[in-house]
């Protein structure tokens, strides 16, 4: 298990010179048609040494648990299981992408079963329309030749198939073109869940949502110094945040859109300012585990943030709110995981908000999640959550 080794507390934050700024009153851009709205970011850099006690978690009024996203769409793409829901806003509609997805044939009216599985892919992705706001949604997958769920990336050839994988992360939409980031990863021959670790990022292109992501290799390598789980806009810059092993926890990156092929030319924050070296960069958040969501949200003139469980509390959902993307990061609002009947399980993660079936201005939102099943080769699919939350009670904070 992670042990706490000094507060969570403890790092650089960004103040805004004024109100609209990094995460102020009113958000001036959209990361897609006013899909996702997220706050100006501040252009100063100040450093903050942070005491005392948290600020208090977003208030909750309603959860509503709606069950398995399968449906339809992934019985004809013949998905059966996969995790991960990232939603990425494009032209007329929303990427959707998914993690390890298990794949065969499902009759017209029954459940997907574990028997029925043909194979596996890493990676597979979804496209939703603008206007379909209906839950479960309505998804298209990318799919080969004869209609069955197809891996996007292609590997290079000293990726041994059987002992590598290819994990997406977040994405934006510049232009014409969407950039998808992902991670490598290596699978040994050891027996259990956790018999994984990655070895890079990377980043990846393409012309349509549902058309094959080119892996770019700029001056003939694969990686690229970020792994973001989640990307924000302001103008033509992007700020990149990504869950950091070393060190350990939340940290915060950018780069101009133009240059986002150029690994050389993303920047860290440290702290005090900004800096091409990572080896510089200061945490902004320690706990932050596996994997964030984060979004602004008007009517709370806040960001909000969903994490997933940890193992000290493997069994709900937590939302933190905060004014700037750099924090203070309020205590959490915890939100316990109903169990799934007749099954039992052993963590919750993949936790995403999906702004273009939320309404934000009304605070209802809606993420979807994922579980992981104690068991023998007990598999699931992403589940929804719809959460309204309360105004804040003192908007003057």
């Amino acid at each position: 298990m992670i042990k706490q080794t000094k507060s969570p507390w403890d790092f650089g934050g960004l103040f805004p010179p004024s109100p609209g700024s990094f995460g102020a009153t009113s958000p001036t851009e959209s990361r897609s048609a006013g899909r996702r709205v997220l706050g100006k970011f501040s252009v100063a850099v100040i450093a903050l040494a942070l005491a005392g006690c948290a600020a208090a978690p977003p208030r909750v009024a309603r959860v509503e648990f709606g069950g398995s996203i399968w449906t339809e769409g992934q019985r004809r793409a013949g998905v059966l299981f996969q995790d991960g829901g990232v939603a990425v806003p494009v032209t007329r509609g929303t990427l959707w992408t998914f993690g390890d997805t298990f794949y065969g044939a499902t009759a017209t009216n029954a459940s997907p079963q574990l028997s029925q599985c043909k194979g596996a892919q890493s990676t597979t992705i979804a496209f939703l329309p603008t206007g379909q706001t209906n839950l479960p949604p309505a998804l298209e997958y990318f799919t080969d030749s004869n209609g069955v769920v197809a891996n996007p990336f292609e590997y290079f050839p000293d990726e041994d198939l059987k002992h590598h994988r290819i994990w997406p992360g977040d994405g934006i939409s510049l232009g014409s073109r969407i950039y998808l980031s992902y991670s490598v990863i290596v699978v040994t021959d050891e027996p259990g869940p956790w018999n994984f670790h990655g070895i890079g990022a990377g980043l990846a292109v393409a012309e349509t949502p549902l058309g094959r992501f080119v892996r770019l290799r700029p001056d003939g390598q694969w990686r690229f110094p970020v792994n973001p789980a989640q990307i924000l806009r302001e103008g033509d810059r992007l700020y990149l945040l990504e869950i950091s092993d070393k060190p350990k926890g939340l940290i915060l990156a950018r780069v101009n859109a133009p240059e986002i092929e150029n690994p050389a030319a993303y920047e860290f924050f440290t702290g005090k300012g900004w800096s091409t070296n990572r080896a510089d960069v200061k945490v902004i958040f320690r706990k932050a585990y596996g994997q964030v969501s984060v979004l602004w949200v008007p009517a709370l003139r806040r960001y909000l943030m969903a994490t997933s469980s940890d193992f000290f509390h493997p069994h709900e959902i937590q939302f933190r709110q905060a004014k700037q993307i750099a924090g203070p990061w309020s205590a959490p609002a915890r939100i316990p995981v109903p169990e799934m009947p007749g099954k039992k399980t052993a963590l919750v993660y993949c936790t995403f908000f999906h702004p273009e079936l939320s309404d934000t201005k009304s605070l209802r939102l809606v993420a979807t999640f994922c579980r992981m099943l104690a068991g023998n080769w007990e598999l699931s699919n992403p589940e929804y959550v719809i959460i309204t939350f309360k105004p804040d009670a003192n908007p003057a904070r």
